[in-house]
């Protein structure tokens, strides 16, 4: 078995500079490969018995095992669940004693730390034999699973963001209802009005925070600019667009449009547009389920992300990934090649959990909730979705942002002093991940 050394100091828990052995996952024989160093999935006959950990959701993966046991019908797959805050604690701890499961769910923040410490089977052959193709993916996606120009993980499905807004609300502050052609000037003056008009009843316009992929993301994209560099090895908050994007939400907050960063700290926009009081808030295509069973499913709608500079919208999503040093690689790849396929896909989007990720497939999560124009969310994907930003250790710079952007949203920093600040001490922990 090929030895894949572990680096020290990163955010995979307590690993150590140590090599990984065989998973003790899989207990299969014969055909399906071992170590990750030549799988091959073309061999339907194959016999073994794989591990495959997600995170819980409302996915029906009983559902595409079976469709997967049609086409390999010797090939086990046992499915163990744990809660997502749970998760990657787990899986932390797993690759620490080199006990990782065959396959797994993977997200964008995590991706690259595991990707470049050899830890995943390689999805180049498989896209060489023409099983698996990133084409049928948005660009966004297959960015976001693909480390130094090779694929790692198959997506399972992706979140978009919409602007969500309350028809109720805005009929009782006489107020026009947003449409896909707002600009942001629209929105900041929708937002004012509905907060003057209602103020006595405690509603504001937006409820905007300090939420990256739901809200600042998808605004620093849409005026141009970035949160990190194209290599991701420098932190670009203090780039025009992302100040302008940063000034925009704090501007809101300032003149009431939008609740104090306290109070979004206290109660989520999602709550807070939930229970009414507020008649607008980003929110992702994965809030349906919630939206349509909340106090304001019934009055409530939802139109593509206002424009800044130029449209943008950020995306993310999960994917699946196979463990290389697995004694059941070639099995593991070949699950999550199949979950990934047309087939899988149209079993993933019947769910109406999430968008599936292979374009094409999305009508079933379209058609689950037909009072909703859920076509924004794959339409904006496909047209101008920007990749979640990520690098090898997301996680810690993460915490960086989260301490500093609400400063800077309160008005305890100035955007330009808390942005540039912001900057280097990401860059630090950048510079890190290079050492």
């Amino acid at each position: 078995m090929r030895r894949r050394t572990v680096l020290a100091g990163l955010a995979l828990g307590g690993l150590t500079a140590t090599a990984a052995g065989c998973s003790s996952g899989g207990s299969g024989s014969g055909g399906s490969g071992g170590g990750g160093g030549d799988i091959d999935i073309s061999d339907t006959e194959m016999e073994a018995s794989i591990e495959f950990a997600a995170w819980e959701s409302d996915f029906d993966w009983e559902s595409v095992i079976a469709g997967f046991n049609e086409k390999y019908p010797n090939i086990t797959v046992e499915v163990t669940k744990s809660p997502f805050k749970e998760f990657f604690t787990r899986l932390q701890t797993q690759a620490s004693g080199d006990n990782l499961p065959d396959a797994f769910m993977m997200n964008g923040p995590n991706f690259q730390l595991y990707a470049s410490h050899d830890i995943l089977v390689p999805f180049d052959a498989a896209v060489d034999s023409g099983d698996l193709d990133f084409g049928n993916y948005p660009e966004a996606m297959a960015d976001l699973y693909t480390y130094e120009g090779t694929p790692y993980g198959v997506p399972t499905s992706y979140d978009s963001i919409g602007l969500w807004y309350n028809t109720e609300l805005f009929e009782k502050a006489g107020v026009d209802v947003p449409t896909d052609d707002w600009t942001w000037d629209d929105l900041h003056e929708a937002s004012k009005s509905i907060s003057e008009a209602l103020a006595d009843d405690g509603v504001y316009g937006f409820a905007g925070g300090a939420y990256n992929q739901e809200l600042f993301y998808n605004l620093i994209f849409q005026a141009g600019g970035e949160v990190l560099n194209e290599d991701s090895t420098k932190a670009q908050y203090s780039s025009d667009g992302s100040r302008a994007a940063l000034q925009f939400l704090r501007d809101m907050v300032e003149d009431g449009s939008s609740p104090s960063i306290q109070t979004t700290a206290d109660t989520s926009p999602d709550e807070l547009f939930k229970s009414g009081k507020a008649a607008m808030v980003y929110g992702g295509s994965f809030r349906v389920a919630g939206y349509v069973d909340s106090a304001v499913g019934e009055s409530i709608q939802v139109v593509q992300l206002p424009i800044g500079e130029q449209r943008g919208v950020v995306l993310h999503g999960g994917a699946v990934v196979a463990n290389a040093a697995s004694e059941n690689a070639s099995a593991a790849a070949a699950f999550a090649v199949y979950h990934g396929s047309q087939e899988g896909q149209e079993i993933i989007g019947e769910s109406g959990a999430s968008i599936p990720a292979f374009q094409g497939t999305e009508q079933a999560y379209i058609d689950a909730h037909p009072e909703y124009d859920l076509d924004v969310f794959p339409k904006s994907a496909a047209e101008y979705g920007f990749p979640y930003p990520v690098s090898a250790n997301t996680q810690a710079w993460l915490v960086v942002e989260s301490d500093m952007v609400p400063k800077i949203l309160a008005g305890d920093l100035s955007v330009e002093e808390g942005t540039t600040q912001l900057d280097e001490k990401i860059d630090a922990l950048l510079a890190e991940e290079e050492a």
